[in-house]
């Protein structure tokens, strides 16, 4: 049996140009083919559309699309198919309408935005520091206030930590914020709000080696005092270390380079003297010197303050101010002068470029420091930090004030991690009080 390939409407595309030329306005095209198809010459073209009665026995006319956005055939099964199902079109379309402004509600109640003015701030509001956790996301999500939270993705997060990486943020600093928004999803999700996270499944990028390499450091350096041998053996190398430096530029001058400057000239030959006796002297991490700059460090005040790296982004951070020690003051004077006493800038900017110098920049100076000066290999530099804040609590410096000299708020942390070193301990203090109730009541003299 043969098969036809007839079409499913009369009007052939020429047929159509043919009417919309010489057609007046609002006149109309019919198909032959199917009950209230038809062409409709408008102002600007023409548009297809479809009449048909209600069940109310209205006859109805809803478009189906211009003329210009589809072919004959493919308008006229569009109106085929509704008429073979017997559907109420403008009915249909009202539904349709209503569930895209419902889908436009329900997104508008899912932006970011919206949710952490909202409910969220109302939970946030009954915690202690919930106030900070929303001006961390408010502050570093920014760009994604007005988004549909459902639409975030693996790229938005990957753009995001990029971006922040280059403004020099902590991977530390990315977690904490990154955190904070997870749990503002996952709450979001409690609350049905959304059906699932979109970040579920996300996590941040790996941090730089150098960044790895520090929290290692601090990781696995000893909490204790320094002992004096060792300070002995760093001021010793760091003297042998400055040497050095001074003997390989005397012989690059004497062989073929006589306009480098004289390093005999100048106290501190190398920026990583001046690093490590102000590591030594202020407890200061490795990043947190490298993003010192000479506003933070004022010589002629002899006063440092300084907002750690690792809160800065916090929406009420921690801040370091210290009076310097004479010492120091008299050690990073001529360094101040030698980089002809600035007033701006970074105090170590990279002797080649001028700009911050990477993280690990020191790692190299260190170990041939602790080669020079004979010190145990796995002496980590972040020791100077420890060392600092061990001195202070062995001191008998009350445990809050050691806290904020090192960039804490609260001491707990201090009090974890080096109480034990507190020359009073309980146990004195109690026998010191008993001893003190156990004097002899003195003789009360009637008058």
């Amino acid at each position: 049996m043969a098969t036809t390939n007839k079409k499913a409407t009369s009007i052939t595309e020429a047929a159509a140009l043919a009417f919309l030329k010489k057609a007046e306005p609002r006149s109309t095209l019919f198909c032959k083919r199917i009950t209230g198809f038809h062409l409709f010459r408008t102002k600007a073209g023409g548009s297809w559309r479809y009449r048909y009665y209600d069940d109310l026995g209205k006859l109805r006319t809803v478009t189906i699309a211009r003329f210009t956005e589809m072919k004959p055939e493919e308008a006229a099964q569009k109106a085929l198919a509704w008429r073979v199902s017997d559907t109420n079109v403008i009915e249909e379309r009202e539904q349709e309408r209503q569930q895209r402004l419902e889908e436009q509600r329900k997104a508008k109640a899912r932006t970011l935005r919206q949710y952490l003015e909202g409910t969220y701030a109302a939970h946030q509001g009954r915690k202690r520091g919930g106030k900070s956790t929303l001006n961390m996301i408010r502050n570093h999500f920014d760009d994604w206030l007005g988004r549909d939270m459902a639409t975030l993705s693996r790229a938005d997060v990957k753009d995001w930590q990029a971006g922040m990486e280059k403004k020099g943020r902590a991977h530390a600093t990315l977690r904490r914020i990154y955190g904070a928004l997870k749990t503002l999803l996952n709450h979001a999700v409690k609350e049905q709000v959304l059906k699932e996270s979109p970040l579920v499944n996300v996590s941040l990028e790996r941090p730089p080696v150098e960044e790895k390499r520090e929290e290692l450091d601090e990781k696995d350096a000893a909490r204790r005092l320094l002992t004096s041998d060792e300070l002995a053996r760093i001021r010793q190398g760091l003297d042998l270390f400055a040497e050095e430096k001074r003997e390989e530029r005397r012989n690059s001058r004497a062989h073929g380079k006589p306009d480098l400057p004289d390093l005999d000239a100048v106290t501190h030959p190398h920026w990583f003297v001046p690093f490590t006796l102000l590591a030594l002297y202020t407890g200061l991490r490795p990043g947190d010197l490298y993003s010192l700059t000479w506003q933070e460090l004022n010589i002629t005040f002899k006063r440092l303050v300084k907002v750690p790296e690792k809160t800065k982004d916090n929406a009420d951070p921690a801040k370091i101010v210290m009076d310097l020690p004479a010492p120091l003051v008299d050690s990073l004077k001529p360094w101040w002068q030698q980089q002809g006493e600035p007033s701006t800038g970074w105090v170590f900017p990279s002797p080649r470029t001028g700009r911050r110098m990477a993280s690990d920049a020191h790692r190299k100076s260190w170990a041939r420091l602790k080669r020079l000066g004979r010190l145990p290999g796995g002496l980590h530099f972040y020791s100077f930090r420890h060392n600092f804040i061990s001195a202070l609590v062995a001191d008998g410096v009350p445990l809050l004030t050691v806290a904020r000299l090192v960039g804490h708020k609260g001491a707990s942390m201090i009090e974890s991690h080096y109480g034990h070193l507190c020359p009073t301990s309980a146990a004195t203090a109690l026998d010191a009080f008993s001893k003190r109730m156990s004097q002899p009541i003195p003789e009360v003299v009637n008058q």
